[in-house]
């Protein structure tokens, strides 16, 4: 279901306001990522300048639920309806709002002719309170008492090494999220936005690589992956290539810093695109 709210200060100015809610049969660790970039792309299309969407990260909570969520603060430029020019480019204010809300998909979109940032961030705010987030993610939570399924890239099982190296990944993000999240987080969604899971998680990869790489069957590109990760992480840039693998959408801040940088170690190293792809994901069906 969506909603929009049109306030019109004057003919050519307004503000929009969006509330986006429905139902999901399923959530995994990356769906606030999908859903942000899918959007990234959708208003690039859709834009008559490129848009630059910084992720910004936040919570909402109460004394049960932490609803953990993506947002980010933009202006994009759309084409309106002129009358003696019959269309013209405008630029907007916006910001987009993507939350774990458990079972529910719940999105906050506003455009404003003339809103500040801060007016924006206080309107998603009230947006938050009146349509009461917390209480629609209590409506339908995840079942934590359960270990997260694991889904593997058709990829990894192209020999022995890559498929086990993967699930001992997977496995290990499922342990730090365990011993790393509150009760009140992971009741909501994976809340995996911090780089340190991923971090962990490669850590673990890479540790049963070196210990198994004479007993197991690797193909050639394993063998290449595995050597651009360790090359990777001896020069201890692990977190700078998780960011980047992400295309950015993760919580480490000094990543854009850093992203020229290694873009240009990638291109010196000769690293491997496919050191960037996702090869597994941890998701619950919900009923």
């Amino acid at each position: 279901m969506g909603i929009s709210y049109v306030q019109k200060q004057s003919k050519k100015n307004k503000t929009v306001l969006t509330i986006y809610i429905y139902p999901k049969d399923e959530i995994n660790n990356q769906t606030l990522r999908d859903e942000f970039l899918s959007y990234w792309v959708a208003i690039n299309k859709n834009s008559q300048t490129p848009v630059e969407m910084k992720p910004l990260f936040g919570k909402i909570s109460n004394d049960k639920l932490n609803v953990h969520y993506i947002y980010s603060l933009f202006k994009n430029s759309m084409v309106e309806a002129d009358f003696f020019n019959g269309i013209r480019s405008v630029e907007k204010n916006s910001l987009l709002a993507i939350y774990e809300s458990g079972g529910w998909t719940f999105k906050i979109r506003i455009s404003s002719d003339e809103m500040t940032n801060e007016q924006l961030l206080d309107l998603k705010q009230k947006a938050e309170n009146y349509f009461s987030v917390l209480d629609i993610a209590a409506t339908k939570t995840l079942p934590v008492n359960d270990s997260p399924d694991i889904l593997l890239s058709p990829v990894v099982k192209r020999d022995s090494m890559m498929t086990k190296a993967t699930i001992v990944a997977a496995e290990a993000k499922i342990e730090w999220l365990k011993n790393n999240s509150d009760i009140k987080d992971i009741m909501t969604g994976f809340n995996d936005m911090q780089i340190e899971s991923e971090v962990y998680a490669t850590e673990k990869m890479l540790e049963f690589y070196k210990t198994n790489k004479n007993n197991l069957e690797q193909t050639p590109e394993t063998k290449k992956y595995f050597e651009d990760l360790i090359v990777i992480s001896d020069n201890k840039l692990i977190k700078h290539y998780l960011y980047d693998k992400n295309m950015g959408v993760i919580d480490y801040p000094e990543g854009e810093t850093y992203k020229t940088s290694y873009i240009e170690f990638k291109k010196n190293h000769r690293i491997s695109e496919e050191i960037d792809d996702i090869y597994f994901k941890l998701f619950y069906i919900l009923k």
